[in-house]
């Protein structure tokens, strides 16, 4: 059976990329962060930035992609994303591969991919399953409403990766305008901290067991909160749950 790793070098409102090695396979999800920031994550567990041998874009909004260019200029491999996110990256060097929703394809040996749509203001967010010889990968964030067809994909994974984004109290309460307050709480938002709770309470009956907590907002969330929301949803379950870090600081090793 092959082995999982995740590092997560940024996952919030100031930009999202998440290094994940699933069996032999290094892949990057998004490209919202800087590409020296990317690089040191990576040389801090030796690996390097030009061995990725994939990159999967979610959505085209500025805080997946800003960094497509810089990133795109020291890989070589290919960029996978579905047609309404290519404008965003149209400039830069690598192929691009257009995915179909819903469809699962091989862009590496061994390894299955299927994109799925998920709920956002973006004209097709998506999200992501990738699997490897039994090992499975769940990746949604940018969702504003869970339903049963997500679900059914993200089910059943050895490591989720999922969206805990913002307090409901904390939203209501902050310095947002209510129009924008509105679009967070919208089905075209984010998950918040009890939707993600509530996901994985549901996720844990399927025998996930590893989730990641990903794009906390800046303004309306604290990984503190976001942690104890879920954990007390998950009180005397037998999880690991963590809180992706905007430093890529930290690897985390999954057999």
């Amino acid at each position: 059976m092959s082995q999982i790793n995740i590092l997560p070098i940024g996952s919030g409102s100031t930009g999202n990329s998440i290094y994940i090695e699933i069996g032999p396979h290094r892949i990057l999800v998004d490209m919202g962060i800087g590409f020296k920031k990317i690089r040191d994550a990576l040389n801090r567990y030796d690996r390097n930035i030009e061995d990725i041998d994939a990159i999967f874009v979610t959505h085209g909004h500025y805080d997946h992609v800003k960094s497509a260019t810089a990133i795109a200029n020291h890989t070589s491999c290919k960029v996978y994303a579905e047609q309404s996110s290519m404008y965003p990256i149209r400039n830069i060097r690598s192929e691009r591969i257009c995915v179909n929703i819903d469809e699962p394809f091989e862009p590496l040996k061994g390894l299955k991919v299927t994109m799925f749509l998920v709920p956002h203001d973006y004209v097709r967010t998506c999200g992501y399953i990738f699997e490897y010889e039994g090992k499975k990968v769940s990746y949604v964030t940018d969702c504003g409403k869970m339903n049963d067809k997500i679900f059914s994909y993200i089910s059943n994974a050895d490591v989720t990766i999922i969206e805990s984004n913002h307090d409901i109290g904390m939203l209501k309460n902050g310095p947002y305008p209510i129009q924008l307050q509105n679009r967070i709480l919208s089905k075209f938002g984010h998950l918040s901290n009890v939707d993600c709770a509530d996901t994985i309470a549901r996720l844990y009956e399927t025998g996930s067991r590893n989730f990641f907590l990903a794009h906390l907002s800046l303004h309306n969330n604290t990984p503190e909160i976001a942690l104890q929301t879920v954990m007390e949803k998950m009180e005397g379950k037998d999880v690991s749950i963590f809180v992706c870090p905007d430093s890529g600081d930290q690897i985390y090793y999954f057999d």
